[in-house]
Order: structure tokens, then C-alpha cells, then sequence
């Protein structure tokens, strides 16, 4: 399956949102993972931890907003084009650190990847509403949040069948 960046930017939110995850330690984690990567993308990104295993706030902070506040917005074809760049570290640092969220994005099946995914077109949705923006734009951003929706109410039923171990078919499905 390929990934987009918006699902990576999902797959990001995600990510941020488990049980001891924050966007300081994801960070790190990237970070770490483009050092790592044997071909490194011509992108500005600092090395965050000194040889002693300190971590340099200041490059911390630099990186983290660079990740989560500029790129991860791909509002312009620049941003775009850094944030894709980025996106092999992005998921080794997720495939290194919860293997199962991993599995669930590259899969596509992730409850909170998804949730995830509703909430942005939800925010879409509501924005280009507070804006009266051009009808065209209203209906696209409504029909994304329906169709997430869709996936999401079959994606959940599934796992919940798979969880509770019983086949549940609603009648006004």
C-alpha cells in the first residue's frame, strides 16, 4: 500500500495520541530514524542527541516544530515535498517504537489512525462552513467526512467481531 502524506500526517496524529507518546518523543524518534536512513533526503533536519545520549533541546525544539508545525501542514508544494521526504524516518520511528500501529497504518485498519482521519476532514468540513466557502468546497470536504465515516463504522465493527469473537450484522447497514 502506498501512503500518502496526509495519511502520514493521520498516522502522525495518531501516533502522538498513544499512552506515552508526545511530540518531543516522536520527534527524537524521527529524527533518529533519518540519521539512520542509508540514503538521507536533502532536507534540513538537526541531529538531536549528542554522542553521550543527551539531547539537545535547541534541536529538539528546531526539529519538532519544523515536523509537526511547518512541514506536516503541506499547505505548499515546498512543505510538501520536505514532508514527503521525511515520511521513510516517519514511519520507521513508528514501526520502531509500536509495530502494531505500524501494521494498522500500513494496513489502513487502525481505529485511531482512522478517528484520526475523521477528525481532520470533520475540522474541514466545519472550517470551510465558518468561511462560506464556495459550495463545490463545502460538498467535497462533506463528502470526505461521509466516506471516512463509511470506513470507519466497517472498520470497527470488524475488529469489534474479531475482538468479542462473534459475527454482529446490523439490519440498516
Amino acid at each position: 500500500m502506498k501512503i500518502t502524506p496526509e495519511q502520514v500526517c493521520e498516522a502522525l496524529d495518531a501516533w502522538v495520541c498513544r499512552p506515552g507518546m508526545t511530540q518531543e518523543q516522536a520527534t527524537i524518534l524521527i529524527t533518529e530514524a533519518f540519521w539512520a536512513l542509508k540514503e538521507r533526503p536533502n532536507i534540513d533536519v538537526q541531529r538531536v542527541t549528542f554522542n553521550d545520549g543527551e539531547v539537545d533541546q535547541r534541536a529538539l525544539g528546531v526539529n519538532r516544530v519544523k515536523i509537526f508545525e511547518r512541514w506536516k501542514a503541506i499547505d505548499t508544494r515546498d512543505k510538501r515535498k520536505k514532508f514527503t521526504a521525511l515520511i521513510p524516518a516517519i514511519m520507521e520511528a513508528i514501526r520502531i517504537s509500536d509495530f502494531r500501529l505500524y501494521r494498522e497504518i500500513s494496513d489502513g485498519k487502525s481505529i485511531t489512525y482512522m478517528i484520526a482521519g475523521l477528525n481532520k476532514e470533520y475540522g474541514d468540513v466545519v472550517e470551510s462552513g465558518l468561511l462560506f466557502a464556495d459550495p463545490s468546497v463545502v460538498e467535497r470536504e462533506t463528502d470526505e467526512l461521509i466516506e471516512k465515516a463509511i470506513a470507519f463504522k466497517h472498520a470497527y465493527r470488524q475488529q469489534y467481531q474479531q475482538k468479542a469473537g462473534w459475527n454482529y450484522e446490523s439490519s440498516f447497514c
